[in-house]
């Protein structure tokens, strides 16, 4: 067994605070940098040979985080400076501080294009499992122009917390397979499932989805990866759920459906359940915001096209034994004739037995960052047209609807905690984190950042910290892969902040006046709903039963 790494920071303690941590105030750290010094003029550059992009991030049961992302960027080959794009991982201690001096290369293999995907996940022993698309195939030859890789061979690895290649620097690979740019992977129990997607399978014309079953050690536990199903937009996902089985969702023209299997693909519900009849269509990786409902079951949010740039957000809870908690066709996050919703996002409440789901709306002219919350069982617990948390008009600022491509998570109280991007202008946004109560009341809310690119914001919330992560490419700001933790109630662990901190400077705002949907000024609140607005100008709609 070779180990990759040798130089480990782990064994340099002495010297840790020299290295990104988690943040003590509300400035993000950077982790790995983009700029690189120009040779020939001595000047800071962005961007270069090593342009970060799709971060993939996973958190290990002793607090520690995985991080993998890929470059898009230049290397020399033959004199000809031609893309490669690589993936690349990182392992951050509890502390936040990077464990290897630069990040471990995965794979030594170009890919043909910035677009394949990268999946990450934990095994159990805390090791990082991670998959690749890249050209490892006798098409990859030298020509005139330069290096011209040719195909998308599905690869995955497994690397532990010191650095070590256990399933060989190569990874295992599935050459005959090797038009797959999408990849995913998961861990269920001891094992791993690789799933990837396939325009060539040998000499067969056929492209489909199909599925590895992986022992720890790295045998492969199947004679022949097993064919999902056919299409290349079938991108599968899995849940592990009770008794070693693990739920299995894809889309076929017959709609969104699910499938639970046993350990060897056998069916345990007997066949698949299609939980709405709406086929997706599109090359989204994971177009099905899928969360484990804590007894075995599944929530499910994704947008469902309704026309040209119009769309809606439809929810479903899915039971252990596959019954249907909001009914054959789902529900709307927004209960209306009204298709201008997007980019949702889901979480869930064993607890408390609630979903929430975040998404985008523009209405009138009005971009929205929307909540709509649920019980298991399908009631409304907002109002049937949800609560706006934030909101501007479009008119002024045509940016607002399409970004707040963020996420939302859950505390064990029944609270939410809400992230969101606001946009000012084009590279001049901010992060925006609140704390909801179970009652959609807000708790506290915090700004983050000025003159941000944030791209591909991740956010994972745990009982004690949320914990963001993203690329930033704000040529003004230290672009690269960026982390950020605030506390559950809403602390950085320091007495004086530094840096930027929030708009409210940490005080909550307070109601300043109440409105009638009409717009008319209230002297107090109604039954119903009501449009509240805050002394820090934000804007929310609140139900009063």
């Amino acid at each position: 067994m070779k180990k990759f790494y040798l130089l480990m920071l782990m064994a340099m303690a002495g010297s840790s605070q020299t290295y990104a941590q988690w943040n003590t105030n509300a400035t993000p750290k950077c982790i790995y940098s983009t700029t690189y010094v120009d040779k020939s003029t001595g000047e800071t550059k962005t961007g270069g040979d090593y342009y970060a992009c799709s971060p993939k991030v996973a958190r290990t049961t002793d607090g520690k985080t995985w991080l993998a992302w890929k470059t898009w960027g230049k290397k020399v080959m033959d004199g000809t400076r031609v893309d490669a794009v690589r993936t690349y991982l990182q392992l951050l201690d509890r502390d936040g501080v990077p464990q290897f001096e630069e990040p471990i290369m995965v794979n030594d293999h170009i890919t043909p294009s910035y677009w394949s995907e990268c999946a990450l996940c934990v095994a159990a022993d805390g090791s990082a499992i991670v998959t690749v698309a890249d050209s490892r195939t006798q098409d990859d030859t030298y020509v005139d122009d330069g290096y011209s890789p040719q195909t998308f061979t599905p690869a995955i690895y497994k690397i532990d917390q010191e650095g070590n290649f256990l399933w060989g620097l190569d990874g295992i690979d599935f050459r005959d397979y090797h038009d797959s740019p999408f990849t995913n992977a998961y861990v269920v129990g001891d094992d791993t499932y690789f799933i990837f997607n396939s325009g060539s399978v040998g000499d067969e014309d056929t492209d489909g989805i199909y599925m590895v079953r992986i022992a720890d050690d790295g045998t492969l536990l199947w004679d022949a990866p097993r064919k999902m199903a056919s299409g290349m937009t079938t991108k599968g996902q899995i849940l592990p759920t009770t008794d070693g089985d693990f739920l299995y969702f894809d889309d076929t023209p017959d709609g969104a459906r699910v499938h639970r299997f046993d350990s060897d693909l056998n069916e345990v519900w007997g066949e698949a359940l299609v939980y709405d009849d709406h086929y997706f269509g599109g090359y989204e990786m994971n177009h099905y915001r899928i969360v484990p409902d804590g007894m075995g079951g599944a929530c499910v949010a994704f947008q469902r096209f309704m026309g040209t740039f119009s769309h809606n957000i439809r929810v479903q809870h899915i039971y252990e034994d596959g019954s249907l908690g909001f009914g054959l066709e789902g529900l709307d996050a927004y209960n209306a004739d009204a298709y201008d919703h997007n980019y949702p996002s889901i979480a869930a409440c064993p607890e408390t037995e609630e979903i929430l789901v975040q998404y985008a709306s523009e209405l009138s002219g009005t971009g929205n960052v929307m909540h709509q919350k649920f019980s298991y069982d399908g009631d409304y617990l907002y109002d049937e047209l949800g609560m706006s948390i934030a909101s501007k008009s479009t008119a002024t600022n045509t940016y607002m609807f399409g970004l707040p491509k963020t996420g939302v998570g859950s505390l064990p109280d029944g609270s939410w905690i809400a992230v969101y991007r606001d946009i000012a202008s084009y590279n001049n946004e901010s992060i925006v984190i609140r704390r909801y109560d179970k009652d959609g009341n807000r708790v506290w809310t915090r700004t983050i950042g000025r003159n941000l690119n944030v791209n591909d914001l991740a956010i994972i919330v745990e009982p004690e910290a949320a914990y963001l992560f993203w690329r930033e490419a704000s040529s003004d700001k230290n672009p690269g892969i960026t982390i950020f933790r605030i506390a559950a109630d809403g602390t950085y662990n320091v007495t004086e902040p530094e840096g930027i901190v929030s708009t409210d400077d940490n005080t909550e705002p307070v109601v300043e006046s109440v409105y009638s949907l009409d717009g008319k000024q209230l002297r107090q609140p109604q039954h119903g709903l009501n449009v509240v607005r805050y002394s820090d100008g934000s804007v929310e709609k609140r139900v009063v039963r």
